[in-house]
C-alpha cells in the first residue's frame, strides 16, 4: 500500500484534535424520563410551532390527543391548525393536495420505554412523527420532528406539552 505521508506523520494527524469534531457529532438524546406506567401518558399534548410548508413558513397550533397502552403502543390523533388564515397566509394542504388551514391525521405508533424514543405514523397520508420523551421541571414533553413529503410537505420542530386534566376523548385504545 503507498502512502503520501510517513506512517509517525499520518499516526499525528489521526491523533489530532479537529477543530469541528464536536461540531460533527450526533446529539445525544439526553437522559430517558419514561414513567413507570406508559398509560399516564395517555391525553392531550400541545404545542405551538413554526410549520415550514412548499408554501413558506407559518405559525401553527399542533395538538396530539394520545391513548398509550402499558407496552408503550400508541392510538391517537394529530390535529393541526395554521395561527394566522385567510388571503395571503401560508397554506398547508389536505390529504386531496386542497390548500387548509387545519386537519385531522389519525396516528399509531410507540413510545419505547428504554430509550424514550418515540414514533408516530399517520394511518391516512405519508406522515411521520418521531423524537424524544422528555422530562424538565415542570414534567413531561415530547420533542418531536414532524414530516411529510410529497405534495403536501411539511416539517415541523415542536416541544409537545400534555395539557393537565385534558383527556383524549374519543380516541381509540391500544
Amino acid at each position: 500500500m503507498h502512502h503520501l505521508l510517513p506512517r509517525s506523520a499520518l499516526a499525528v494527524l489521526l491523533a489530532l484534535q479537529l477543530p469541528w469534531g464536536g461540531a460533527v457529532a450526533a446529539p445525544s438524546p439526553g437522559r430517558c424520563a419514561s414513567p413507570s406506567d406508559l398509560t399516564g401518558l395517555s391525553g392531550v399534548w400541545q404545542a405551538e410551532a413554526l410549520a415550514h410548508v412548499s408554501a413558506g413558513v407559518a405559525a401553527s397550533r399542533q395538538r396530539l390527543q394520545l391513548q398509550v397502552g402499558p407496552d408503550g403502543r400508541v392510538r391517537g390523533q394529530r390535529d393541526w391548525a395554521a395561527v394566522q388564515t385567510g388571503p395571503g397566509a401560508v397554506q398547508g394542504r389536505n390529504r386531496q393536495g386542497q390548500a387548509a388551514f387545519q386537519a385531522v391525521e389519525p396516528l399509531i405508533g410507540w413510545i419505547e420505554p428504554r430509550s424514550c424514543r418515540v414514533l408516530l405514523v399517520e394511518t391516512e397520508d405519508s406522515g411521520r412523527i418521531s423524537g424524544w420523551l422528555r422530562r424538565d421541571a415542570s414534567g413531561p414533553l415530547l420533542e418531536l420532528e414532524i414530516s411529510q413529503s410529497g405534495r403536501g410537505a411539511v416539517a415541523v420542530l415542536a416541544e409537545f406539552r400534555r395539557l393537565p386534566g385534558a383527556q383524549p376523548g374519543a380516541t381509540p385504545r391500544p
